[in-house]
């Protein structure tokens, strides 16, 4: 093989060396053009399978609200708040009076116990009659009445 190169001029030299050249490049060209194809595929393909993940959690979560809406099972509705809220409130206390429940519950601050009230109401999807909030030396207490 060596001798063949020595035999040959410089141009037929340069010649060789160009197609060479030119046979690589298009052989990167192609490796980087299916890899970009098949990147924007996999991205296309991601985006539909968040989409449908997204679509089945939501679904899930409204059912799990209905269900929660219509129980009046106590330890269900307690269960239902500790996993939506599990670090964020403190003793809390559901009971049933009458043809009302109420939800009773501390937090470190005020601020965060309106925002909890809010998700509690929307969550449970109740009608919501009272609400009194609280505040001693180390937390907030909020009680929250629904019919």
């Amino acid at each position: 093989m060596n001798s063949f190169l020595n035999s040959l001029n410089t141009r037929e030299k340069n010649l060789i060396f160009a197609a060479f050249f030119i046979v690589v490049v298009a052989v990167l060209f192609f490796i980087i053009n299916t890899t970009v194809g098949n990147l924007n595929f996999s991205s296309k393909q991601l985006d539909k399978v968040k989409s449908d993940y997204e679509y089945v959690v939501s679904k899930a979560e409204l059912l799990s609200n209905t269900l929660i809406s219509q129980s009046s099972n106590i330890d269900d509705i307690e269960a239902f708040i500790d996993n939506l809220l599990p670090e964020s409130i403190s003793d809390l206390v559901i009971v049933e009076e009458g043809s009302s429940l109420i939800v009773s519950f501390k937090t470190n601050n005020l601020k965060e116990s309106i925002s909890i009230s809010d998700e509690i109401a929307f969550k449970l999807g109740r009608a919501l009659n009272n609400i009194s909030y609280s505040k001693n030396e180390q937390d907030s207490i909020t009680k929250l009445v629904f019919n």
